[in-house]
């Protein structure tokens, strides 16, 4: 079985002495291969194959070290959050159960903290890990955590797809920004190093502080910038225009025409990115032009999709609502020790390719007259208040396309008292807008029942590990 390891050796082996990192520090192929066989020595003296590795590392050179180490070594690697609130570290710990926890240490060495792991070592997971390259824990429904499970076959299928679309080769570079804990940071840490391109390190603090980034790009102009709609936005309002020379691939939240248009105008490409974990990284990829409508695009090669209705057959009216269906190459495993949650998540399902196994999104989407796929939110982030159904994320993206709104967040306050329940918006702004501004411009584009009661003006919207807003965050917002 083929793993990440042994494809970026193979690498290594055409172009040693390439450099394969930039930033924080300068290592070439060969030096990288070298610090991962000797890493893996000291993983395999501590945990056997198939058994998880837990990894705490922020700095991306060190981070690209433990995860061809754990693959050479037999065991998919866990990426913690050093933010994680503590109850939240030890129920993965105690969920995943790795047999040791490897650190990066600010001089940037390793230390493995056995200490920390034997309480949740013990007995492997239950689930056959053989096949496993990465466990990546997602938030649940339930408020309980869930890990979901990537093989190495899936893994390299979906880092040669986004190689061909949107397009990576070995003259390109990445700039490593996004935490290990975030998936999308494997196309940052891995793929350029499978064709012979680069990874910058970026410096710590840059996924928050637009000066650093801004700064890191002007330094060492790398050609792809991964991010959120989020973190886009961020560093526009900071002052950031573009840059000549780059493309941009942002995923993770649902991209606005007002924002997809600022982006276009300052930069070579923009790519609207989709993608859940559980489909490995990204699934679809659509270059956005001026003025034009934003799409989920079409499915990265390996990877196909279709629309599902009520009754669950395929959909593929214009204009009909479905729940976003993806099969083919890439798909999880499944969740780590939730044998019940992977039966209901992956299922076969028919499509127009013949019955498949599937994973179900949550996400609605509908097919435009010409064929491209617009995103229309998740199945279970509707609401109904008063007779109307609500779904949030369109409150949010109206707010959004505002002047002078940077981020917008809402949530149904009381929603279990019919007399209390009202929406609540947040928005993070320029200073300029009162709540009567907000008030009049969302008039004139929602229909009354869609309007919130009450406008709160923040310095910063609560935003989980993968950078998304967080709701439950939002919700205790006074």
């Amino acid at each position: 079985m083929r793993t990440i390891f042994d494809v970026i050796a193979a690498q290594a082996l055409r172009t040693p002495d390439s450099i394969a990192l930039r930033g924080e520090t300068n290592q070439t192929y060969r030096e990288l291969i070298e610090q991962a066989v000797e890493l893996s020595e000291r993983i395999s003296a501590r945990a056997e194959p198939r058994r998880v590795l837990a990894m705490q590392v922020a700095r991306p050179s060190l981070a690209i070290a433990v995860i061809l180490a754990a693959a050479r070594s037999g065991c998919p690697v866990l990426p913690l959050n050093a933010d994680s609130p503590p109850m939240h570290r030890e129920f993965v710990l105690a969920d995943a159960r790795p047999a040791a926890l490897v650190r990066g240490s600010a001089d940037g060495s390793y230390e493995f903290d056995d200490a920390a792991a034997t309480p949740a070592g013990g007995e492997p997971a239950t689930d056959d890990l053989s096949a496993a390259a990465y466990v990546i824990y997602t938030s649940g429904s339930t408020g309980r955590p869930k890990g979901v499970i990537v093989g190495h076959e899936a893994l390299l299928s979906r880092i040669a797809a986004v190689s061909e679309f949107p397009g990576f080769g070995p003259r390109d570079s990445t700039i490593a920004m996004t935490a290990p804990s975030f998936d999308i940071s494997l196309t940052e840490l891995l793929m350029p190093l499978t064709l012979g391109g680069s990874v910058v390190a970026a410096p710590a603090g840059t996924a928050v502080d637009p000066a650093l980034f801004v700064e890191a790009v002007q330094t060492y102009r790398p050609t792809v910038i991964q991010a959120t709609p989020s973190f886009f936005r961020l560093a526009l309002a900071w002052g950031w225009q573009g840059t000549s020379g780059c493309r941009l691939w942002s995923g993770g939240e649902a991209m606005t025409s007002s924002l997809a248009d600022k982006l276009v105008a300052g930069n070579d490409e923009v790519w609207n990115m989709y993608g859940p974990t559980e489909a490995t990284i990204w699934a679809t990829a659509a270059l956005l032009a001026p003025g034009g409508p934003v799409s989920l695009g079409k499915p990265i090669p390996g990877c196909q999709l279709c629309l599902a209705g009520p009754d669950g057959q395929p959909v593929t009216e214009p204009d009909r609502p479905g729940e976003i269906l993806l099969y083919g190459a890439g798909l999880a495993l499944g969740y780590l020790n939730r044998p019940e949650l992977t039966a209901e998540r992956f299922l076969t399902c028919p499509t127009p390719d013949g019955p498949q196994r599937c994973y179900r999104t949550g996400d609605l989407a509908q097919y435009r007259s010409d064929g491209s796929l617009a995103f229309l939110g998740r199945t279970d982030g509707q609401v109904k208040l008063r007779g109307h159904r609500i779904e949030l994320s369109e409150l949010e993206a109206v707010a959004e396309e505002q002047p002078g709104v940077l981020q917008a967040g809402a949530v149904v306050r009381n929603a279990d008292d019919p007399e209390l329940a009202h929406i609540a918006l947040f928005l993070v702004t320029d200073g300029q807008l009162s709540a009567r501004d907000v008030r009049r411009w969302l008039a004139a584009r929602l229909p009354q029942g869609m309007r919130p009661s009450h406008i709160g003006f923040e310095t910063s919207l609560p935003r989980n590990t993968a950078g998304k807003l967080d709701r439950r965050g939002l919700a205790e917002i006074s």
